[in-house]
């Protein structure tokens, strides 16, 4: 029998947890060797919270196990709860004047290559005890991140209106050519998007934001970049422009820096982004992740800072 829709099911954190050991594995057996429970008990459970919830969130086969419609929409919940708790009872635990806490966020690999680790290791100075972990990946698995409830915040570059995210700008991002310091580039002082034109390119995946975002432009002027290597990751493109195997671009938030690297910003600049906070609408976010957040913020008022300073040096 179905509950009625306006009564809140009863379920437990075990039940919760088996739910979402069941989905991540996709498998009974494994899910009950994680929670250490026997593979019968495990079921029992699982149809427990299926009869709580009045419909069943896994198809069962006696190879495979999937999830349902109902499923798909309830696993990210039961998981999101069980975070919110964890991060709860967390806070509950602090001792004295040491702060603890677990700090959940998900941002662009590039940033998480180039600029996290700098802000971690000064918010880690205040809060050595606070857990961090960082998801980091293209820009359309970074947004969902946020959306799903996975991580406390993101930090990204959103493209199109979200109504369910509360959006803070930390500043207005450029594009930059990066290559070896023996590159001929190197002896420039600025570039046009024309200026890549035939250039054999390092980049990440066409689905990358940065592709998406340059290729429309230089299809927009008349042409087509030269992709001649894509690779996975930002460290990865680093070693290959290091090796002179070609130019890579990248935002200003995410600049190498390295001494074998030289960048300069491609004109025209109207193809610039903004790199922006991101939380869930109604979510509360715990003293570690508004601590790291102040951080943020005051990094990035000291970058936009800094930049405005080398804009004006040269024009000058």
């Amino acid at each position: 029998m179905k509950r009625p829709p306006s009564q809140i099911p009863n379920l437990s954190v075990r039940q919760l947890r088996a739910v979402a050991a069941v989905a991540r594995y996709s498998s009974f057996i494994a899910a009950a060797a994680e929670l250490e429970l026997s593979q019968p008990g495990l079921s029992r459970m699982i149809r427990s919270a299926e009869e709580e919830l009045g419909t069943p969130l896994f198809e069962r086969t006696t190879r495979h196990v999937t999830l349902t419609s109902a499923g798909v929409e309830f696993v990210p919940l039961a998981e999101r709860i069980l975070h919110d708790l964890e991060l709860s009872s967390g806070v509950l635990r602090e001792l004295k004047q040491q702060a603890r806490g677990h700090l959940v966020l998900s941002c662009p690999m590039a940033f998480a290559t180039n600029m996290l680790a700098a802000l971690i290791i000064k918010y880690k100075r205040s809060r050595p005890n606070v857990v961090v972990n960082v998801h980091e990946g293209i820009q359309s698995s970074s947004i969902g991140l946020v959306r799903s409830g996975h991580v406390d915040f993101g930090i990204g570059a959103p493209t199109e209106p979200h109504d369910d995210l509360v959006i803070e700008e930390l500043c207005k991002t450029t594009y930059h050519a990066v290559f070896h310091k023996d590159h001929r580039f190197a002896a420039r002082d600025r570039l046009h998007l024309s200026d890549l034109r035939g250039e054999a390119l390092v980049s990440m995946p066409p689905a990358s934001n940065m592709r998406r975002i340059m290729d429309g432009a230089a299809a927009k002027a008349g042409f087509r970049l030269d992709y001649t290597i894509t690779l996975n990751t930002y460290s990865a493109i680093a070693q290959f422009v290091r090796r002179k195997m070609g130019v890579t671009i990248l935002v200003n938030t995410s600049l190498p820096n390295d001494p074998l690297l030289r960048s300069l910003p491609i004109d025209p600049r109207e193809f610039h982004g903004t790199l922006a906070l991101m939380r869930l609408k109604g979510r509360p976010m715990s003293e570690a992740a508004l601590g790291f957040q102040e951080v943020i913020r005051a990094h990035f008022a000291r970058f936009a800072a800094a930049e405005k300073a080398r804009s004006r040096a040269r024009k000058g």
